[in-house]
């Protein structure tokens, strides 16, 4: 099948509407089968709302909620920021978490999730009334701005320390629904946010010139990329221009496969405009290969229903080499049940894609790999699918890792450029999802264990320090009774582990380390010298039917050596895939010498003074009454200049 890149003009030329059967995930993750033959399942609400995105050219105005004096507390933390110079305490400029966030309505909810919601503690005993009241009434998706300057120039801890300062809903139809899910893996200085909605089939661009104020300047609607739905995540070029994941398929196979890549082209207006749009891989290119002769090496049943494994979620660039990485996660029409517990074995892929962007308007993929199954495989339901995230080096370094969300293994490559063809054979198991969870404190559920029970933790979110010394990574978890009733449940934990050595090693384009035995798994290190040392497992205490999903490291913040030292998680996957969370975000502070990871205790709720800010609030700044979110990405931001790259 010969290589498609789909074009702004011949984008805008399509018709403004998309069909009911497009509208498969939609009504899948609203608990209806996506096989009903019965077209008035879908709710009239929502297919109205998605033709009428095709069909508004314009993009609406957002309110700014900020709170009292939020614009002269920014303007004199940058002033006295910027008057100390070299000797200013850097937790004491101006920077802002912006949070993307979807409104919790009763659809996120099963009798299930009610009833353990009451008794997790999720929500208070005082609030659950609000489940069925104001907090889980109908309302709009959100940018939320939440305050990240710790320090007072003397040093004390600031008093708007960990409070929403900005609640900035997105006006109809962009915003009903939408689910909102993930943004760019850092934000640098000058950069606007690229925002995904997952249900809706957009992705939003925002300004944040004027932070805390946030203003939503485009939206690239369904028609413009009609190779691909249900975007992801992006990651940005050094010439601004950003490229997305759109993890479900074509419009005619809508939430199916193969999914896209889609590139967006920077604008002084609109800060991104679409500029074009590559498959991620062709209909049955198991048997007759991807464009360019590029094999696809999943099984048949892997590769179910179409015979392609390409439906991209995570994406790393490397600019500098010309190389791109995206992690293949599942075929979103599928997963209408608890993606922890697969069901159908063929809804969640092994495979990662390399891409040339040399000329980055136009992605060439090089190369596809199936991850190794891992040591784990032999029990039926462990071997490593499902593969989340991928989390690039940064030079001189050349390697990639990816994580496989169900199995546990976290994989390294140690040169993106050595790529073609079919690579599986250069991809290298070197860490283990339950090395960290069998070492995780304070979880009594898997502190005694000897071996691991189920298949699926739920890895997700990883990223790699700056310096190249460190991996840190979340793991959802998963409650007991998740694969059977011989199931004890794992421990929800965010990690870090210490990569130096196999970044080192890698340096010839080889590495030594492969984990291939349970006895590794079970004493939580690797065999070879070069493998990664478990450093840090911060324990998640969250009985909700979620856990940690997605964090960001504050790249503002490093050290002179380029060491992190805090970063945020939050709480919440996806609610109506039976998996959730409480709806927090978490500060955690990052010790830059080692990698251990301990909470920022002053980084608490401005409510109810709990560890986190919690998003299952009944009100928002000028907004009472607006009800609970759920808070899923975000990104940490600066005005202008103050963090420069």
């Amino acid at each position: 099948m010969g290589r498609i890149v789909w074009s702004r003009q011949r984008a805008r030329g399509r018709r403004a509407v998309v069909g009911l059967a497009g509208l498969a995930l939609l009504t899948g993750y609203g608990g209806i089968s996506h096989s009903s033959p019965d077209r008035g399942d879908i709710p009239e609400a929502t297919v109205r709302a998605v033709q009428a995105i095709n069909r508004t050219d314009s993009v609406p105005d957002v309110i700014q909620n900020l709170v009292p004096g939020a614009i002269a507390a920014r303007d004199a933390a940058e002033a006295a920021y910027r008057a100390a110079g070299a000797a200013a305490d850097p937790l004491s400029k101006p920077e802002y978490i912006v949070v993307w966030a979807g409104k919790m309505i009763p659809a996120d909810l099963s009798g299930a999730n009610v009833a353990r919601y009451a008794s997790s503690g999720t929500v208070n005993p005082e609030d659950l009334a609000e489940l069925a009241g104001i907090g889980m009434k109908p309302g709009l998706d959100a940018m939320i701005v939440v305050d990240a300057r710790r320090h007072n120039p003397d040093g004390t801890l600031s008093e708007s320390y960990g409070k929403v300062v900005n609640f900035v809903q997105v006006p109809p139809p962009f915003g009903i629904e939408g689910e909102p899910h993930h943004m760019q893996y850092e934000w640098e200085d000058g950069q606007p946010i690229a925002a995904g909605g997952l249900f809706n089939d957009t992705t939003t661009v925002w300004d944040v010139s004027r932070i805390p104020e946030v203003r939503l300047t485009n939206v690239i609607r369904p028609e413009e990329t009609p190779l691909g739905t249900v975007p992801d995540a992006y990651d940005f070029l050094p010439d601004g221009r950003a490229i997305g994941t759109y993890m479900g398929g074509p419009d005619f196979n809508y939430a199916g496969s193969p999914g896209s890549v889609v590139v967006l082209k920077p604008d002084p207006d609109k800060g991104l405009v679409f500029e074009s749009e590559t498959p991620a891989g062709s209909p049955g290119a198991i048997s007759s290969s991807n464009a360019g002769g590029v094999p696809e090496p999943c099984s048949p049943i892997e590769a179910k229903p179409v015979g392609t494994c390409a439906n991209p979620h995570g994406i790393q660039i490397r600019a500098d080499l010309g190389r791109m990485v995206t992690a293949d996660y599942a075929e979103p029409r599928e997963l209408t049940t608890d993606p922890v517990k697969p069901y159908k074995p063929g809804t969640f892929r092994p495979t990662v894609r390399v891409w040339d962007v040399a000329a980055p308007a136009a992605p060439r993929l090089m190369s596809v790999a199936r991850m190794p199954d891992g040591p784990k495989a032999s029990v039926q339901g462990h071997n490593n699918i499902a593969i989340m995230e991928a989390a690039k080096t940064h030079a001189p370094a050349k390697g990639m890792f990816t994580g496989a969300s169900c199995g546990g293994g976290l994989f390294f490559t140690p040169d993106i450029t050595a790529l073609a063809g079919d690579s599986t054979a250069a991809w290298k198991q070197v860490f283990d999802d339950d090395m960290a969870v069998l070492h995780a404190p304070g979880d009594d559920r898997v502190a005694d264990r000897t071996r691991e029970d189920g298949g699926c933790v739920g890895g997700s979110w990883h990223q790699v320090s700056r310096d190249n010394r460190f991996l840190f990574r979340t793991v959802m978890g998963r409650n007991p009774g998740s694969t059977d009733s011989f199931d004890s449940g794992a421990a929800k934990v965010i990690y870090s582990i210490d990569i130096a050595s196999l970044i080192a090693s890698a340096a010839d384009g080889h590495v030594d380390c492969s984990i291939d035995t349970l006895a590794e798994i079970r004493r939580g290190q690797g065999d070879e010298t070069d493998c990664p040392r478990l450093v840090s497992a911060l324990h998640v205490d969250d009985s909700s039917n979620g856990g940690p999903h997605w964090g960001a490291i504050d790249n503002h913040s490093l050290t002179a050596a380029g060491a992190p030292t805090r970063l945020v998680f939050s709480n919440s996957f996806v609610a109506r895939t039976g998996v959730d969370g409480n709806h927090r975000m978490y500060m955690v502070d990052v010790d830059p010498a080692t990698g251990a990871l301990a909470y920022d205790q002053s980084f608490r709720d401005e409510t109810t003074l709990t560890l986190g800010v919690d998003f299952n609030r009944r009100n928002w700044p000028n907004n009472p009454d607006a009800g609970f979110y759920k808070p899923h990405a975000m990104v940490w931001v600066c005005p202008p200049g103050v963090c420069r790259k």
